[in-house]
């Protein structure tokens, strides 16, 4: 079972006690919940530092959090293959 946390919580522990960048979030589909996972959370956290230190806009951080999600899948994925080739390497 996953851990689910409220987003206030995790608001409040990233400081940030205004709701608006939240909303502006929201606005574009993302954490549409009132809890999130622990990866979710996390995603929220870079959303916020995105937005709040580096300006970007919610529309950015939409674009920013899915190319993240497909880089983190494509490291993942070649780490399993140069993993596979390397085992496969030392049973010749």
């Amino acid at each position: 079972m996953t851990t689910r946390t409220p987003i206030v919580e995790v608001l409040r522990l990233l400081g940030l006690h205004d709701r608006g960048p939240l909303e502006l979030l929201r606005e574009e589909g993302l954490f549409p919940e009132d809890e999130v996972s622990d990866e979710e959370a996390e995603e929220l956290r870079v959303a916020i530092v995105l937005m709040r230190d580096m300006g970007v806009n919610a529309a950015g951080v939409d674009v920013i959090l899915r190319l993240r999600s497909r880089l983190i899948t494509l490291q993942t994925r070649s780490e399993r293959a140069l993993r596979l080739v390397l085992e496969e390497r030392e049973t010749r």
